[in-house]
């Protein structure tokens, strides 16, 4: 079992302000690495459903948790709400956090480059029956397709569950490999009546902890 978190943080859509939040990551890692991270990976979406949004500078971070007491302990710490302080000047919003519980996802963290999130969005996200449904259909397809690259859970921070795919890329042909495409593919024609699923591509590069 692992404790991954995605972070989306919300960034003003001005240059300035994404050359300001760039200038804070340093600090915060900092802040992760004090507060427990074991591993965690930086980078910017550059796709989104097949649509290119690169010019965007939309951010990502995601980072490896021993436990999900340990996140909970760092939101809550004065560390965060340094962290917190220094990002609001060039933020639109709060970030958009999901703390997924999955099973073992230390290999996403090498130094593979293109990451691939499928964020699913069940449309009862309050019927837990629903959710492990949808978690038994991704294990299903993982198995049949033999791709071990696959992390995937569910959320434990949120009051509407969401559930998560990641699975890292040496580039983005590998990415777009028929062998590879089949796993989301096969995920989106299952499970695509009970959830939403918007995929995510970014450009990753391993957080210095």
């Amino acid at each position: 079992m692992a404790v991954v978190e995605i972070v989306l943080p919300q960034i003003k859509k001005d240059p300035e302000s994404a050359k300001g939040a760039v200038g804070v990551y340093p600090f915060a890692f900092n802040a992760f690495k004090n507060g427990g991270v074991i591993r965690g990976l930086q980078g910017r979406i550059v796709s989104e459903d097949g649509k290119d949004t690169s010019s965007d500078s939309r951010g990502l971070l995601v980072l490896e948790w021993p436990e999900v007491s340990t996140f909970q302990s760092f939101i809550q710490s004065p560390a965060f709400a340094e962290f917190a302080g220094a990002m609001k000047p060039f933020s639109s919003g709060p970030p958009d956090l999901s703390v997924f519980e999955t099973n073992p996802a230390s290999h996403l963290f090498g130094t593979h480059p293109v990451l691939e999130v499928l964020v699913i969005r069940p449309k009862n996200p309050s019927n837990e029956s629903e959710v492990q449904t949808i978690l038994k259909k991704i294990q299903s397809n993982s198995t049949k397709s033999s791709d071990t690259n696959a992390v995937y859970g569910s959320t434990v921070n949120l009051p509407e569950k969401r559930v998560g795919v990641l699975r890292i890329f040496a580039n983005k042909e590998e990415l777009a490999d028929p062998k590879n495409a089949s796993l989301r593919q096969d995920i989106k024609s299952e499970i695509g009546s009970l959830a939403d699923i918007t995929q995510l591509v970014a450009e990753v590069k391993s957080i210095p902890l």
